[in-house]
């Protein structure tokens, strides 16, 4: 008996990436928004000089790719319960992975790319 491909009996691992991937989004956030309220000014020369540190850099990143993989847990979700062909439903799930790499990687490329 074959089992089709339909993603089904790995919930509990994916349900604890989307708990994990949000407590990251929660901490990398707050931290931001903590040192936000500390900016005297926020103008174009101290967001250089802020985003040319590496833990800035590390700590916004991880907040893209932490936001990329809850997105695409909680996708995955919707699409298990409301697109019912499974061919439909895997070329929704590879779109939304692709999408979601593609922008974690433009995001790397910016915050590691300009140097000022």
């Amino acid at each position: 008996m074959r089992k089709p491909v339909t993603g089904s009996h790995s919930g509990t691992g994916w349900w604890l990436v989307q708990r994990f991937s949000a407590v990251v989004l929660l901490l990398s956030g707050l931290i931001l928004w903590l040192g936000y309220l500390r900016v005297p000014a926020l103008d174009y020369a101290t967001l250089s000089a802020l985003f040319q540190t590496n833990a800035i850099r590390l700590l916004v990143w991880l907040l893209v790719a932490s936001l990329s993989l809850h997105a695409w847990v909680g996708l995955r979700d919707v699409l298990m319960d409301y697109v019912k062909p499974v061919s439909l439903r895997l070329t929704l799930n590879l779109l939304f992975i692709i999408v979601l790499a593609l922008c974690t990687m433009w995001a790397t490329a910016i915050l590691w790319g300009v140097h000022g």
